[in-house]
């Protein structure tokens, strides 16, 4: 496959012949080398994990240059049916079961069994403490899940991968009638009453989702683990930052969770 970009050459040499599950970023291959450990210990004597600098290089690696690669992807926000599509048109790639590869560090419940005995011991042994933390703002980051939903669909609607309008950049378009029209079609889609009208109907949405669910699927979790739950966790335990943290979640022998057992098990069972 001589073909293939000159981004990917390198990945493929270090594979050494073996299987690639290629990851957006360098934290996914961290947190996932961690799982992997845990639940199939041995995996890397089978498949090489790396990561190809984002979501489209991940889809476009394993549907036009290595189909034989597995490629797995943020589920971010992505509807039921898009998502479905995606995966039944490229066989060999997978979204994650969560919004992000951070959201299996944003249930409170989950971070609690991650902790060690002393420091559940300095919240008197009760998740309480660190539940209040976590979820005391959560309707505002459900809220923040619903806008950036809402604003991302318009935007993917309106312009191409550059950021420039699509109308204007999919063909040639000369006629200054037909380019005032497009520009002035921007001004309707981008009507605050419109938008705010789509925001609502999305929050109604989300509020009806457990808060587990929301944590899991709805809120941004890249967003969330760096500012909500690492914040708390300093306060808490005298952290040093994201870093700090994520270093302790995957030293933890921590199985896990059920959901990502099932993907990992389907990932494996290509090999």
């Amino acid at each position: 496959m001589s073909n293939i970009p000159a981004w990917l050459r390198p990945i493929q040499d270090a594979a050494g012949g073996k299987p690639v599950l290629l990851v957006e970023g360098p934290d996914d291959v961290k947190i996932l080398t961690h799982f992997l450990s845990q639940h199939a210990p041995g995996w890397d004597s089978r498949l090489h994990l790396a990561a190809a600098g984002g979501k489209k290089r991940v889809i476009q690696a394993i549907e036009k240059h290595r189909p034989d690669w597995i490629g797995v992807v943020d589920r971010d926000e992505g509807d039921p049916a898009e998502v479905e599509e995606k995966s039944h048109r490229i066989p060999h790639l997978f979204i994650l079961p969560r919004f992000c590869i951070e959201s299996y560090f944003c249930v409170p419940e989950e971070i609690w069994q991650v902790l060690p005995p002393d420091q559940r011991e300095r919240l008197g042994g009760d998740i309480a403490g660190l539940k209040q933390c976590l979820e005391k703002d959560l309707s505002d980051w459900v809220a923040h899940g619903a806008m950036w939903r809402v604003l991302k669909s318009k935007r993917e609607a309106l312009l191409d991968d550059l950021g420039f309008p699509k109308e204007l950049t999919d063909r040639p378009v000369t006629d200054r009638n037909e380019i005032r029209r497009i520009l002035q079609s921007w001004h309707h889609h981008l009507e605050p009453d419109a938008l705010l009208s789509a925001y609502d109907d999305e929050l109604d949405k989300a509020q009806s989702l457990s808060a587990g669910e929301q944590l899991r699927t709805y809120i941004h979790g890249k967003k969330f683990f760096r500012q909500v739950v690492v914040q708390c966790l300093d306060r808490l335990f005298s952290g040093r930052g994201v870093g700090d943290w994520l270093d302790r979640f995957i030293d933890a022998p921590i199985q896990p969770p059920s959901d990502l057992t099932a993907l990992l098990d389907r990932i494996l069972a290509l090999l």
